[in-house]
């Protein structure tokens, strides 16, 4: 595994889950000659076994490229997390100065200093889908729980202010 916490196969390795039959999954390679190789040889015996995959990438902005793949619609890309989640609390009939909307402030510049405003509106975009096909999303799992913001998005159902869940422990 890698510092991005990838699998990272030899040639070798494709050769062993080859032979036992093993599928290769979501891996990485530190270089793509040995898969070419192996494409090849599938070709040349009509074999539909062929690797798709990527080259283990290590570089400086890997995260921040990352989430600008994610597959969801421009809108969401575009969404105002702030004004969001602002609105959400005015919808539950909180004011500017309650103790909610200065939890969803503070928490709003964590995520903000950790780059992490591309990660909301995933999860905003991905409530709306489980909502649109009648997905049920759990209670909420682990240190999750600690968010108010994730808790108004709906991605969990633990008020983390109600049961005063301080949010560096989702943050760690």
């Amino acid at each position: 595994m890698n510092k991005n916490n990838q699998m990272i196969l030899t040639e070798k390795d494709i050769v062993h889950a080859w032979l036992k039959d093993i599928e290769i999954g979501d891996a990485v390679f530190k270089d793509v000659e040995p898969i070419n190789i192996y494409n090849e040889w599938c070709d040349r015996h009509d074999i539909n076994e062929k690797i798709i995959a990527r080259v283990e990438d290590t570089g400086p902005d890997y995260d921040e490229r990352c989430t600008m793949n994610w597959h969801m619609p421009d809108n969401y890309k575009n969404i105002n997390v702030g004004l969001e989640l602002n609105e959400r609390l005015k919808e539950l009939g909180y004011n500017n100065d309650s103790e909610q909307f200065l939890r969803v402030d503070m928490e709003y510049k964590l995520f903000e200093n950790r780059g992490m405003v591309p990660v909301l509106q995933f999860l905003i975009y991905l409530v709306d889908i489980c909502k649109k096909h009648n997905i049920v999303l759990g209670v909420g799992r682990g240190s999750s729980v600690a968010s108010y913001c994730l808790y108004l998005l709906g991605v969990h159902r633990v008020d983390s202010i109600k049961y005063e869940l301080d949010i560096e422990e989702f943050l760690k």
